[in-house]
Formats: structure tokens, sequence, C-alpha cells
């Protein structure tokens, strides 16, 4: 038998003789891949964890972080001006409606928002007469000089400028009023209805249960906090989800059920709701652990009061969503002062007051290594898909150039060769 003369190319390449070398590194590339990606999603975890548990991301006040959230609570007065030309006349007619509203906090509210409101000629006048880093008193006076003479003898009448108290040595934050202390008439004859019938509404039993000092101490400042989330809840723009939140913890903090039955249990007659009686089992119904964190809420309710005004907390907590959001209201109401008791009144309840507030995270040694971890996964995925792209770039490179990287791969076959 004869065999036709070999022609053409004198090297072969075997089929597939690349999965020898790329087979098992492509194997292990895709196994360090996943890895990473795996790592990285628990460190990240872990990580939001430890916040989580810890409770190390807090809104806490500080003198920088006040002064920024103020100028976003400016920045979201401003926002209420409807005709851009014509910012002054708007800005005093805001002033106006507010006092004769008598709303004392946000007349000025609305004043130290100034800079942010006016347009820029009659803002820079402000900011020459009080710089950035001027009091309120400071910004207060030259905001008056911009107001209409009406409006201006109206807020001198009106307001308490914030320079005369500042003059006269007293504080210039403002102090509050005395709460009013839980009336003990009111709880028996709530303590009644219901003991009566149970579906009668519990908050205002419970607060003012709280505020009698039935269930721990109760200072004045979350006694401020319950008048105040009394009357939110009277108000038709109470927030619904976070109105049953604060109902539901409220309610697990006294049940109601274990206060009747505390009530019922040795007393017969009238008796029952008597206020010794009743008071005694309420004692007896509180959960200490619920109701410390009801206090915690109404002390953050509180200090909203007394960073501004009553009115101004009260209209604060219908933009909750939630009680997480309580902590975030104080720390821009103790930031901002006056000016968030304007932007709380007008803005609309959609969330862009709360993203004034920005909170501070607190690093500790677990919380590092998570962090360090998830870094050192990321950074081996980014090397590796760093390399899987020179890779693929390297081998586009050669073929362009005719070339081929597996060159080292092929055989050469003499001009000799004969078949068997």
């Amino acid at each position: 038998m004869k065999h036709g003369k070999v022609i053409g190319a004198r090297a072969w390449r075997a089929p597939n003789s690349g999965a020898g070398r790329h087979g098992p590194l492509g194997v292990l590339n895709a196994l360090a891949f996943n890895f990473c990606l795996v790592l990285l999603a628990l460190a990240s975890a872990t990580a939001l964890g430890v916040v989580a548990r810890d409770q190390l991301y807090a809104y806490e006040y500080s003198e920088g972080g006040a002064r920024a959230i103020a100028r976003r609570v400016e920045r979201l007065n401003s926002d209420l001006i409807q005709l851009d030309f014509d910012r002054q006349n708007q800005w005093d007619d805001l002033v106006a409606m507010e006092l004769m509203a008598r709303d004392v906090a946000a007349a000025r509210g609305f004043l130290l928002s100034a800079r942010a409101m006016l347009p820029p000629r009659a803002a820079n006048q402000i900011s020459r007469a009080a710089p950035s880093n001027a009091s309120d008193a400071q910004v207060e006076l030259a905001a008056l000089e911009l107001l209409t003479p009406g409006t201006r003898g109206r807020y001198e009448t009106t307001v308490p400028l914030l320079s005369r108290r500042a003059a006269s040595g007293a504080a210039v934050t403002r102090v509050p009023d005395a709460p009013t202390p839980g009336d003990p008439r009111d709880f028996e004859l709530i303590a009644r209805a219901l003991i009566a019938d149970p579906s009668t509404g519990s908050l205002q039993f419970i607060l003012t249960g709280f505020s009698l000092g039935l269930a721990g101490e109760f200072t004045p400042r979350a006694a401020r906090g319950a008048e105040a989330l009394i009357e939110a809840s009277r108000r038709d723009d109470y927030p619904s989800a976070f109105g049953v939140e604060v109902a539901d913890l409220i309610s697990a903090s006294v049940p109601i059920e274990a206060f009747r039955v505390a009530a019922l249990a040795n007393v017969q007659g009238e008796a029952v709701g008597a206020y010794d009686n009743v008071a005694a089992a309420f004692r007896t119904a509180v959960d200490p652990a619920r109701a410390a964190r009801v206090r915690e809420m109404l002390e953050d309710i509180g200090a909203m009061s007394e960073a501004s005004s009553h009115d101004t907390a009260v209209a604060l907590i219908t933009h909750a969503g939630q009680a997480r959001d309580l902590p975030k209201l104080r720390l821009i109401a103790q930031s901002a002062g006056d000016r968030v008791a304007a932007a709380a009144k007008r803005l609309q309840r959609d969330g862009r007051l709360l993203r004034a507030a920005h909170g501070e995270l607190t690093f500790t040694r677990d919380l590092t290594a998570a962090i360090a971890v998830a870094a050192a996964a990321l950074a081996g995925l980014i090397f590796m898909v760093a390399f899987k792209g020179y890779q693929a770039g390297r081998r586009i490179w050669l073929r362009l150039r005719g070339g081929d990287d597996f060159e080292s791969e092929l055989v050469d076959l003499s001009s000799n060769w004969r078949p068997l």
C-alpha cells in the first residue's frame, strides 16, 4: 500500500493540547474566586451584625455635626419658597404667618434660615453681618433688618430676641416650662373604664401611670415626651405605621389583661377602681424591660421639646416612619434648634427631614477585624478579575499580531517522516 506524501504544515497541534496546562489553573481560579465571594458576603454580614449588636452607629450630638445638620435644615426651609424671583417677599410672608399663629419657634426658625432662603444679595448681607461661625443671636439680628417694617415690629413684640437673653445673662437655650404631672383622678377614671371594658384605649392610661411614677423613675424630660406623644396621636397626620409600632410597645410594657387580673384579685365592688388598688395592680403588671424602652423613647421626644418647643416636638413626631426614627429627629432638633420648627411644620412627610440626620460609627476591634477580612476578600476578587482580564487581552493582542500563545505546544514534524 502506498501512502501520499505529507504536504503542508510541518507542525502539528494535538487536540485540546492546552487542557493540561490551563485546566487545573482555571479550576483553582474559579475556586479562589468563589471562596473570596463567599468570604466577602460573610465578613460584610458579620460587620453589620456587630454594628447592630453593639449599637455602634449612633445619632449623638457633636459641634461639627450640629453645624452640618443646621445647614441641611436651612436648605430644606429654602425649598418652601415657590417663586424664585420673589424670595424675599415670600420669606417675609412666612415669618408673618407664623407670628399671626403665635408660633414663636417657627417664626424664629425662618429668620435663622434666612441665608439659605433669601436671594444671593440679601444672603450675602446677612453673611457679612453674621459670619458662618456667628451665634444664632447674631443671625437673628442680621435677618431682622431685612424684614418689612410691619413684620419686624410684630416680631420684636412677639418673639423674645436671643440677643436680649444673652445681654441679660439668661441662657440662650430655651428653658421649657415644667411638665404637668399625671392626675391620679384621671388615672383612676381610665382604670375603671378599662376594668369594665378591656377594649378601651390604653395609651393615655399607661402614659399617665408612667408619669405618676408607677413604672419606675420618670424624669421631667420623659413627661414632656409623653405630653407631646399624646397630642401627636390625636392629629390627622399622625403616621399610622409609627402609631401601631408605638402603641404595641406601650401596650406590651403594661399588659392590660395582667392589670385587670391584678386589680380584680382581692378586691370587690367599688374598691376595685380605687386609686390605691389600680396603682398597685399597675405596678404588678409592668414589664421592666419594655418599660425601660418606653422611657427611652419618651426621653427622645422630650429632648425635642427642650431643644425648641412643645409644638415642634409634636410636629416632628409626625415625620417619624418608625420608632427608630426618633433618635434621628432628636439629633436634628438639638442641632438645628428653632430652624427645625419651621421645617417640621411645613415640609411634606416624605422622609426629607429624616435624611438631614447623619450618625457616627464607632470602630471596635471586632468591627475592624470584620472590615479587614471583607477588604482582603474584595481585594482578592479585584485581583482575579484583573488577572483574567489581562489574560484575555494578551490572547487578543497575540492573535491580532498573527501569533498564538500556544506556539510552545506545537510539535515539529520533519520532512523525513514516514507513516507506518
